[in-house]
């Protein structure tokens, strides 16, 4: 995908109001997600089972939005699209604190998804308009160091407000990251909404059929599918195995997200720097073969004495979180690169939902690998990843010249 050169587009001081517009949305974005069930259950007094479902169903029901926001990214300019998402969750925030049933958090879930949807399906063809070849990995890299820090934010709040927070504060927080979500909107105004071609305002349905002939394009987000599955995986299903299978202490998975937190924020950026020298296939296949190998060393575990136990769980957390920072940026700028031009919307929607797909599929695809044995769970996941590698080795030959390259 190309566009004007960065210069032309933007100056060096707008461009700096993007990044720090984008990040504080990755920290309130990332610090939500693990706060969410506390404020719904402490907060505003729901029930768990019930807040958990609202909270699914409202996600699942912002997936559905995709077609739209892609064809409106096509059409309105990726700045607008960015600035309507932080309007509409800062909107969704203010309101948070008033819920008191599950069907007002089905829709304040559904509309913080698609706000959501909204700021990631137009963010990384704005990165890629407003830098210069692999710098487009060191601010997506940078972006995900901020929803990382963000995210352990709202783990460390989870882990100490039950015992000395009333439910005043709990609303003060939601204000708080309404309020980043509105900073955010600000920084974005007046920057120039980068558009694709004019071809770009072809009908919803026309512009997604010829999207979905753009064979290699969805032949990458499905295999994107595979990463993003091991991405989401990582730490979802660790606490069951520790408590249910190993009957270890509690502390163990919160050790293993801390380690896993601190390689992200520490090590991105020098990550990102050195895979920089690499093509972006050879970048995915050590993304994917890290993921593997991750995963394969958690298969034996039933097998092991308990210090042998903890000593590969943290080393797992290591390996998997290098393997995050390696796939993540590159992926994304690889998907931003290989768009084409008149339907960059769309194919960002697109990618974005095999996050999505891995999101919404995770819990039940853990569960039900789960309950036929530890070593099933992670063979599996570990052979998923592993395919990754075939089909980036593939895939570098029918995308675009220098897509992968």
């Amino acid at each position: 995908m190309s566009f004007a050169a960065p210069e032309d587009v933007i100056a060096r001081g707008a461009r700096r109001r993007f990044v720090a517009s984008t990040v504080i949305d990755a920290v309130g974005s990332g610090l939500w997600v693990p706060f969410a069930l506390l404020f719904l259950v402490h907060g505003r007094g729901l029930g768990l089972v019930e807040a958990g479902a609202a909270l699914t169903a409202g996600g699942f029901a912002g997936l559905a939005s995709v077609p739209f926001v892609g064809a409106a990214a096509d059409r309105l300019g990726f700045a607008r699209v960015l600035v309507a998402g932080n309007v509409l969750r800062f909107g969704c925030f203010l309101c948070y604190p008033f819920v008191s049933g599950g069907w007002q958090v089905v829709v304040l879930a559904a509309a913080v998804s698609v706000g959501d949807r909204l700021f990631w399906t137009a963010n990384a063809p704005m990165v890629t308009a407003l830098t210069n070849g692999r710098d487009v990995e060191k601010v997506l890299g940078t972006q995900t160091v901020a929803r990382f820090a963000g995210a352990g934010i709202g783990a460390a709040c989870a882990a100490v407000l039950p015992g000395v927070a009333g439910a005043a504060l709990y609303d003060v927080l939601a204000w708080a990251n309404a309020a980043s979500f509105a900073v955010a909107a600000l920084l974005l105004l007046g920057l120039p909404n980068v558009i694709g071609p004019p071809s770009s305002t072809v009908p919803v349905k026309a512009g997604w059929r010829e999207l979905a002939r753009e064979r290699p394009y969805v032949a990458f987000c499905a295999t994107h599918v595979l990463f993003a599955l091991a991405s989401v995986a990582k730490f979802t299903v660790l606490p069951l195995v520790v408590f249910d299978v190993l009957h270890g202490p509690q502390w163990i998975p919160g050790a293993a997200v801390v380690v896993g937190t601190v390689v992200i924020v520490v090590g991105q950026r020098p990550i990102t720097a050195f895979v920089a020298r690499w093509s972006r296939a050879r970048a995915l296949v050590f993304g994917g073969v890290l993921f593997a190998v991750s995963f394969a060393a958690l298969a034996p575990l039933t097998a092991l004495p308990a210090p042998a136990a903890v000593v590969v769980i943290l080393g797992f957390s290591v390996l998997v979180s290098v393997a995050e920072a390696v796939f993540a940026p590159t992926a994304t700028a690889a998907a931003a690169a290989a768009a084409p031009p008149h339907l960059a919307g769309r194919a960002s929607g697109l990618f974005q939902l095999s996050w999505g797909v891995a999101q919404v599929a995770a819990p039940v695809l853990m569960a039900g690998l789960l309950s036929a044995g530890n070593a099933v769970l992670w063979s599996v996941l570990a052979v998923a990843c592993a395919a990754t590698v075939p089909a980036v080795l593939r895939l570098r030959s029918t995308l675009p010249a220098g897509v992968l390259g």
